[in-house]
C-alpha cells in the first residue's frame, strides 16, 4: 500500500507555544512499522512547515491508498481543513483512498470528528494503523493496542526527519546535534492540569536500558549524535532502569551528553544524581508548578517543597543545569500562592524558569473543574478553556505577546515571528 502520513499545521495564534519544532517521534515509530511491513510511506510535517500536498495531484500521482493525519487539540482546525479537502477530492472522483486520524486529540474529541473520516485511532497507533492498512479492522473507532514490550518497537524512521530543519540544538547546551528520544509511555501520577493520562493511561512502560544505549550508539554512528534529550513525561521514574542506563554508558565508555524531563521525588538522592552526572547528564527539566503547598496539593502533584529544594540543591552542587516550569493563574490560585511561587524560585535558583499561564485542556481533571464552576471567559473552537482574566496574565507573564491572547481579542499580531519564537523559548510544550 502507498500511504501519506501528515502532521497538522500549527495555528496562527495559540495559548501555548508552538515554536518548538522537533521530530514527531510517535509518527516515526509508526512510519518505521509500516516500512518494515513493506508498505511505501510518504511524510509531510505541516507542523514544521505547511505544505500544499493536498492542493496538488500528489495523491493521484503516487497512487496513495491511505492518508494518515496526526492531530493534537491545538492544531485541530487545520486537521479539519485537511479532512474537508480529502473528502472534496473523493466527492469529485479525483481520489478514492481512505482517511485515518490519530494523535492526542482523538482521545478527547473522537465524537466530534466528521463521520466521513474512515478510521479514528485512539491511543497508540503502531499495531492498529498496520491492521487498518492491511484490512484487518472493520470498526471506524479503533482503540489502539498498547505496546507492552517497548523494546519491540523499531527505531523511529530517522531517515524521514534528519534532512528537515528541526530544532537540532538547544539554548541550554552547546552540544550539536541534539536528538530527542521517547523511551517510555504513560505516567502513574494524577496531576489535575495534565491530560496525558487521557492519552496514554496511568500505566508506565519503558524500554530497557540496553535498548536505549543501543539506540544512542546507532545515532552516534549514523547521525553524529552529541546529545540526547529524553523528551518524555518521566524518564527517571524507573530508578533501577535509570541506574542501569548510566552504568552502561560508563562501562562502555560512551561519551554522550543527555538531558531529561523528570520529577524530584527520586532526585533527593545525592549518589543517584551523581551517577547521572558522571554518565553525561547535563540538564533536568522539572515541572515544579507552584511554590504553594496548597496549590501542589490541589494539583495532586505528589511532591513537596522540601523535595524540590533538596533535589535542586544537589543538582547545583553537581553542576547539572535545571529548568523549573510553573503553572500560574490556575483555578483557586491566590496572590499569596503566587508570592510563594516567586519565593520558591528565589530559593531554588533554577538556571531557567518557565511561567506558563493556565488553560483548561480537554481530558484533564482541571478542565472539568473549570467548566463545572464556570471559571472561564472563553472557549475556543477546540474547546480549550481560557480562565477569566486570561489576557491580563498574558500581558504579565508573556509580555503581552498577542500570539497567546484569546482568539479575536486583538486585531493582528504586531510581533514578527522571530520575536514570537524568542518570547516562547522554554515555555511548556504539550504538543509533541
Amino acid at each position: 500500500m502507498n500511504i501519506l502520513i501528515m502532521t497538522s499545521a500549527a495555528p496562527k495564534v495559540a495559548p501555548v507555544s508552538t515554536a518548538e519544532k522537533r521530530p514527531p517521534l510517535g509518527l516515526g515509530f509508526i512510519i518505521a512499522v509500516l516500512k518494515n511491513a513493506e508498505h511505501r510511506v510518504f511524510f509531510r510535517d505541516n507542523y514544521l512547515k505547511p505544505s500544499d500536498v493536498l492542493d496538488t495531484n500528489f495523491l493521484v500521482k503516487k497512487k496513495i491508498d491511505f492518508v494518515g493525519i496526526y492531530s493534537n487539540t491545538i492544531c485541530y482546525q487545520s486537521t479539519l481543513e485537511y479532512f474537508r479537502k480529502l473528502q472534496k477530492m473523493r466527492e469529485e472522483g479525483k481520489w478514492s483512498g481512505k482517511i485515518i486520524v490519530g494523535g492526542p486529540h482523538t482521545s478527547v474529541g473522537a465524537d466530534k470528528i466528521p463521520d466521513y473520516v474512515d478510521y479514528v485511532v485512539i491511543g497508540e497507533g503502531e499495531k492498529s494503523v498496520l491492521d487498518i492498512i492491511e484490512g484487518k479492522v472493520q470498526k471506524r473507532i479503533v482503540q489502539g493496542k498498547k505496546i507492552q514490550d517497548m523494546d519491540s518497537l523499531p527505531l523511529p524512521a530517522w531517515e524521514e526527519f534528519i534532512h528537515l530543519p528541526y530544532q537540532w540544538s538547544d539554548p541550554w547546551l552547546d552540544s550539536y546535534p541534539i536528538y530527542t528520544f521517547n523511551t517510555s509511555r504513560g505516567c502513574p501520577f494524577s496531576c489535575t492540569f495534565c491530560s496525558v493520562k487521557a492519552i496514554w493511561g496511568k500505566t508506565y512502560r519503558c524500554m530497557s536500558a540496553e535498548r536505549v544505549v543501543s539506540d544512542i550508539r546507532y545515532m552516534q554512528k549514523y547521525y553524529g549524535a552529541k546529545c540526547i534529550y529524553f523528551r518524555e513525561d518521566h524518564f527517571t521514574l524507573n530508578k533501577k532502569r535509570t541506574a542501569e542506563f548510566c552504568e552502561l554508558l560508563l562501562r562502555k565508555n560512551i561519551q554522550i551528553d543527555w538531558m531529561c524531563e523528570t520529577r524530584v521525588d527520586q532526585l533527593d538522592d545525592f549518589e543517584y544524581q551523581a551517577l547521572m552526572s558522571r554518565s553525561g547528564c547535563k540538564v533536568f527539566y522539572v515541572g515544579v508548578e507552584s511554590g504553594s503547598p496548597r496549590m501542589l496539593e490541589f494539583f495532586k502533584k505528589g511532591e513537596t517543597i522540601e523535595q524540590f529544594i533538596k533535589a535542586f540543591d544537589i543538582a547545583h552542587k553537581l553542576g547539572i543545569k535545571t529548568y523549573a516550569s510553573f503553572v500560574v493563574g490556575a483555578p483557586t490560585e491566590t496572590k499569596t500562592d503566587l508570592r510563594k511561587t516567586y519565593r520558591l524560585i528565589e530559593r531554588l535558583k533554577p538556571d531557567y524558569t518557565g511561567m506558563n499561564v493556565f488553560i483548561g485542556f480537554p481530558g484533564s481533571e482541571l478542565y472539568n473543574y473549570t467548566k463545572d464552576n464556570n471559571l472561564y471567559e472563553f472557549e475556543d473552537d477546540n474547546h480549550v478553556l481560557y480562565l477569566k482574566g486570561y489576557n491580563k496574565r498574558v500581558n504579565r507573564f508573556y509580555n503581552g505577546n498577542p500570539y497567546f491572547k484569546i482568539p479575536g481579542s486583538v486585531s493582528k499580531c504586531s510581533l514578527p515571528m522571530w520575536k514570537i519564537k524568542k518570547k516562547c523559548q522554554g515555555l511548556l510544550s504539550i504538543l509533541r
